[in-house]
């Protein structure tokens, strides 16, 4: 009997970290909540350092795993490192369902877009969603009703007048929604236009590569579809 609880102890270990009672309650709030966790995010660093901590970070994902089913995941090289919990597979995890949040379609088409303005367009200036409205609207000024078909025929909320301001309030939802995951991380939280991207949206490039790589030809297809 003495050996299972020694076992458990050893599983768990970050329990009885002098810094856990300190950090733990944060930590699991926002990883629960779907924030990811990096060097510069969220501003208390010891959250990220006692996460990245390799013994802590084993016996949390033994905690996350028995738990809740959940996979706790570490991603990018030792300076753009994040951490994320991600739904096991094999089974449903046990995690209550408010505090599952994952992104509706035109966020996604949006942040493809950022990704492909950004990094394949080479716009590596783009550091504010006021200068994103404007690359997005002169830049793709031939596209732009095919663009806002594309995003209004996949939004939660589908209306018939679809015009450009309600484009630019689904672009701000969009970005703000971003921040709220730490994929990227206001400049001034109280005006939540210029910003930093963050190590974790490349979450988004690994996982939708293919049709960012192919967005603009869906984008004509839309376009001569009209």
């Amino acid at each position: 009997m003495a050996d299972d609880n020694s076992e458990k102890i050893e599983k768990y270990s970050f329990l009885y970290e002098k810094k856990s009672q300190a950090v733990f309650a944060k930590l699991d709030y926002m990883l629960r909540s779907g924030y990811h966790i990096q060097r510069e995010y969220p501003n208390d660093v010891n959250i990220f350092r006692f996460l990245s901590e390799s013994e802590n970070y084993q016996s949390l994902k033994n905690y996350y795993n028995d738990f809740f089913n959940l996979n706790l995941v570490k991603e990018g090289n030792e300076f753009n490192q994040y951490f994320f919990l991600n739904t096991n597979e094999d089974s449903k995890s046990k995690i209550p369902s408010d505090f599952k949040d994952y992104l509706k379609s035109e966020y996604i088409i949006i942040g493809m877009l950022f990704i492909k303005m950004y990094k394949l367009d080479g716009n590596i200036e783009l550091e504010s969603v006021s200068e994103f409205i404007s690359i997005l609207f002169e830049e793709y000024e031939e596209e732009k009703s095919a663009l806002r078909k594309l995003i209004s025929d996949n939004a939660s909320d589908k209306g018939s007048d679809f015009n450009d301001l309600k484009f630019e309030e689904v672009i701000k939802r969009s970005f703000f929604k971003f921040g709220d995951l730490g994929w990227i991380k206001w400049e001034d939280e109280n005006e939540k236009n210029k910003f930093k991207m963050m190590p974790s949206f490349e979450r988004l490039r690994m996982a939708y590569q293919p049709q960012i790589d192919t967005i603009d030809d869906l984008i004509k297809e839309m376009k001569d579809a009209e």
